[in-house]
C-alpha cells in the first residue's frame, strides 16, 4: 500500500470513496451521499487547519483515504482526522496495512501517541479501533453528536 497525497485535482477520487458508505454518512453528516460541494468544503476546512490529507492506493487502485492532523490546537495532540476504506474493500486488511504506514510515518516524526474521535453510534468503528488497541479517554459533543476520544501511544 501506498500514500499520496491529495489535492484537489483527486476530489473525484474522494468522493468515490466517502460516498461509498452511505451508514457511515449518515452517521457522520445526517445524510447518505455528500454533494461535491460539501466534500470540497471539508476538504477546505482539513486544509486550513494544517491537515495532511493523503489517498491510499492498493495494487493501482484508490481504496482509501488517510487524514493527520499533526498538532491539534485545541489540546497540542496529534490526530488521526480520518481513516475512510472504500465500502467494497472494506474487511480485506486495508485499514490494518493504511494504520502501519501511519504509525511508521509516526515514529519518523518521533511521536510517542495520537487520538482519534469515533461518533457514539458508530459501533462498526468502536469494534475497530479497540482492536487496533486505541483506548477512550474522554466524551465530548461535535455537532450535536457525542463523540468518543480514543488515545493509543505508538
Amino acid at each position: 500500500m501506498k500514500l499520496e497525497k491529495s489535492n484537489m485535482s483527486m476530489i473525484e477520487v474522494e468522493a468515490s470513496i466517502l460516498n461509498s458508505d452511505p451508514y457511515y454518512n449518515r452517521i457522520a453528516k445526517d445524510k447518505e451521499i455528500l454533494t461535491m460541494k460539501e466534500i470540497k468544503a471539508e476538504i477546505h476546512e482539513s486544509l486550513e487547519l494544517g491537515v495532511e490529507r493523503y489517498l491510499l492506493k492498493e495494487e493501482g487502485e484508490y481504496v482509501g483515504i488517510l487524514e493527520i492532523l499533526m498538532r491539534n490546537p485545541n489540546d497540542g495532540y496529534t490526530w488521526l482526522g480520518l481513516l475512510e476504506i472504500k465500502k467494497e474493500h472494506q474487511g480485506k486488511g486495508y485499514g490494518y496495512k493504511a494504520l502501519n504506514l501511519f504509525y511508521d510515518m509516526m515514529r519518523v516524526r518521533q511521536v510517542e501517541r495520537f487520538r482519534l474521535g469515533v461518533i457514539s453510534e458508530n459501533k462498526p468503528g468502536h469494534r475497530f479501533w479497540r482492536r487496533q488497541g486505541m483506548k477512550p479517554v474522554k466524551f465530548t459533543m461535535k455537532d450535536n453528536k457525542e463523540i468518543v476520544i480514543y488515545e493509543k501511544k505508538i
